[in-house]
């Protein structure tokens, strides 16, 4: 086992496929094939051009490609925050519940969310986030800057491809993120913190300093002249620009944000990035985007935003956050796309049934989903839910009422078990279940 020239190797390996990426003639094609649009009114049709948001259902890879190549996306993007495998060799899964308004709602159930799994074989590990972090460097802009999320598995060997690549020179901070969560061991101190990675691309790049109290020494005033100085609770502070390790607690059992999602960082901790980095209508991007925080809180505080991860479960989760998000002044989030690689055949997965038109009501019925991720004790339970209320595994579905072949455009989301008036004209319904599987329904005339 020789790490040094695991690293050297990485390095040789991800420029080879960078070269052959940048020189391919033919380029992926995506298609935009659904649009949200949560805040507008049911009678408001939205067009692709003002989505401000893109959640992508793709290899990171061929993505960027596309952006580079398609988009002409070369320098535009302020800020990219990626949360990539963290060479733990492990599994990571979803917790989910079912829900029936028969038998309530089930056991905890475990579906695959993606494997962080190589066989202890760093190389090929390092070559694969080298080819993505140089695809990378080209989509930020001169001003511009990336954090790269890891913890004590790989962070100290993926730093020296970023040096490598970023250069030494454009390192900007280490930031430890510390929290209270986690298993501890007796033969090691607790493992308690991840840790970021801050490089610009330039010596141009946007900072903007976070100020955070700092409290005087007995909780007393210093009254040192030309220092502002505030008093709370706690005792007498002053303001310091923030320092590089940020105390934030992981998304808890009980808080409103958590999704079941492997892996999910608290917004909290994406809010002080985005905004340390960018200013309002800046373009952020997450390339291994998980349960979607990072578009979530880019939303939420005025940026474009655009996402993107191979996984289901993680493409289902996003779209469900970005379509739940109600601002402070009480606004939806605004219209965003899901687009995929066109190549790829837009097959129902499984099968949807719609009551009798006769009923005048639009409602989800006979659901069969492809339980290919569980395990057989929580298939058993899933077939179970399934018996008694066959649309218990639903999580969301949206209505176009008007489809017009191409693109679905909704203009919001509707829970499992809910049902609608039946629209005229000519609806289609595409859906997710909790294992992350998509459904499609048209009307057959």
């Amino acid at each position: 086992m020789n790490r040094i020239k695991d690293i050297a190797n990485a390095l040789e390996k991800g420029r080879a496929i960078f070269d052959e990426v940048m020189n391919m003639k033919a380029v992926p094609e995506y298609a935009v094939d659904e649009l949200y649009s949560p805040g507008a009114g049911p009678d408001t049709r939205v067009e692709v051009s003002q989505a401000k948001g893109t959640v992508t259902s793709s290899d990171n890879l061929e993505y960027m490609e596309y952006l580079l190549k398609r988009k002409k996306m070369t320098g535009k993007i302020q800020l990219i925050y990626v949360d990539p495998p963290f060479f733990s060799n492990s599994k990571y899964q979803a917790s989910i519940r079912l829900e029936s308004d028969k038998l309530g709602k089930s056991p905890i159930i475990k579906t695959g969310a993606y494997d962080d799994t190589w066989g202890d074989s760093l190389e090929q590990y390092l070559t694969m986030l080298t080819v993505r972090f140089m695809l990378m460097r080209e989509l930020i802009a001169d001003t511009g800057c990336i954090w790269v999320h890891l913890d004590w598995h790989g962070s100290h060997y993926v730093k020296l491809i970023l040096d490598e690549i970023f250069g030494y020179d454009n390192f900007v901070n280490e930031v430890v993120w510390t929290y209270k969560s986690g298993g501890a061991s007796r033969k090691s101190f607790a493992r308690k913190h991840d840790t970021l990675l801050m490089y610009s691309k330039t010596k141009k790049y946007k900072f903007n300093p976070i100020k955070e109290k700092s409290y005087n020494r007995d909780m007393k005033p210093y009254r040192f002249k030309g220092v502002e100085e505030f008093k709370d609770e706690k005792g007498w502070y002053t303001m310091v620009n923030m320092k590089d390790v940020w105390s934030i607690d992981m998304v808890g059992r009980t808080s409103r944000e958590r999704t079941g999602y492997a892996t999910q960082k608290p917004e909290k901790l994406l809010e002080r990035i985005v905004e340390s980095c960018t200013e309002e209508g800046a373009i952020c991007g997450d390339f291994f985007a998980g349960s979607g925080t990072l578009g979530v809180v880019a939303e939420k505080m005025g940026r474009s935003w655009i996402m993107c991860d191979e996984g289901n479960v993680a493409i289902a989760s996003q779209i469900e956050r970005l379509c739940g998000i109600r601002k402070e002044d009480g606004s939806f989030c605004r219209p965003f796309s899901v687009c995929r690689i066109a190549r790829v055949p837009d097959e129902a997965v499984s099968r949807l049934v719609i009551c009798s038109e006769d009923m005048g009501v639009l409602r989800i019925r006979d659901y069969v989903p492809d339980l290919i991720s569980l395990s057989d004790a929580d298939e058993e339970i899933a077939l179970e839910y399934l018996k008694n209320d066959s649309g218990a595994c639903v999580s969301f579905w949206s209505v176009d009422s008007n489809y017009d072949g191409r693109v679905h455009r909704a203009n919001g989301i509707i829970d499992g078990n809910d049902f609608i008036s039946l629209p005229e004209g000519n609806p289609h319904v595409i859906g997710y279940d909790v294992f992350g599987n998509r459904f499609c329904w048209e009307r057959i005339v």
